[in-house]
């Protein structure tokens, strides 16, 4: 592929050999969006279905009482086992050193990395200053292409369970070959929120460098009212508005999506790329 951006290729991998594997997004977020917001509103089936699912290695529950915070593994659904994480303690799964003990020969020498761990996997831990504030580690490391990044954040349009916020943040997965953090914040005091092991619960979305860079150089024109509005902006609304309360017909945005998508392949000769189109 030639052209000014890179060929996509993700690598995600987990410590976990039992941990579910990372999958797909799905537009309809496996079944749960309505049959109508999937077939009637292409951007919310394109947002829950861009990325990749990251799932939790275990089912466990975290629960903070305004100073303190405390995880604790479920069994039939129900917490067994309070553990405290104050004053820096990390939280560990019961079979975390096990799964380090199945290393091939070839990856023993370095191994030495989670000794300041106790030879152990890391799992969960808090924010000394501020208890509610959570990291979660679940064993995932991702690679992506020279030039791509992963956004990592909550899974889109997957509610959170209550009493849970979700960081959002953007890993340069093309040079950071590390273990990929997801950052909580309870914000209930009291409310026991579990996490499941079969339900993502995070979701990692390509993001190209070069659209960092462009962000952050973009030039940003707003428009206070319709006497600021320009001329083509104003028409380009106002036909699209027509089309979308014209009774007969449905499903405009598809429509449109659908013959703009049309004109792209036939106008794109065979073999040649966006980067090698005549301007």
């Amino acid at each position: 592929m030639t052209g000014t951006v890179e060929p996509l290729r993700v690598e995600i991998y987990s410590l976990y050999a039992d941990a579910r594997p990372a999958e797909a997004a799905s537009p309809s977020l496996g079944g749960s969006l309505p049959v109508r917001a999937v077939r009637q509103c292409p951007p919310v089936a394109a947002g829950s279905g861009l990325g990749w699912y990251v799932h939790p290695p275990a089912d466990f529950a975290l629960r903070w009482d305004g100073h303190e915070t405390e995880w604790s593994l479920l069994e039939d659904n129900e917490p067994v086992r309070w553990r405290s994480l104050a004053g820096g303690y990390d939280g560990k799964l019961p079979d975390a050193a096990a799964h380090l003990a199945k290393a091939p020969d070839r990856f023993r020498e370095g191994l030495d990395i989670f000794d300041r761990y106790g030879g152990e996997i890391p799992f969960i831990d808090v924010d000394p200053r501020a208890a509610n504030m959570v990291e979660l580690v679940t064993g995932v490391v991702a690679r992506t292409s020279p030039g791509w990044c992963l956004l990592a954040r909550g899974a889109p349009n997957w509610p959170a369970p209550p009493g849970l916020q979700i960081y959002e943040g953007v890993v340069e997965t093309d040079w950071y070959t590390s273990l990929l953090p997801t950052i909580l914040r309870l914000t209930e005091p009291g409310r026991v929120v579990r996490f499941y092991r079969n339900l993502p619960l995070m979701c990692l979305q390509p993001v190209h460098r070069s659209v960092l860079e462009a962000a952050g150089r973009a030039e940003l024109v707003t428009g206070q009212g319709l006497g600021e509005w320009p001329d083509d902006v104003w028409e380009d609304f106002v036909a699209l508005r027509r089309r979308r309360q014209d009774p007969e017909i449905r499903s405009s945005y598809r429509r449109e999506q659908a013959r703009r998508l049309r004109e792209h392949a036939a106008y794109r000769p065979i073999g040649v790329d966006e980067g090698d189109r005549p301007s």
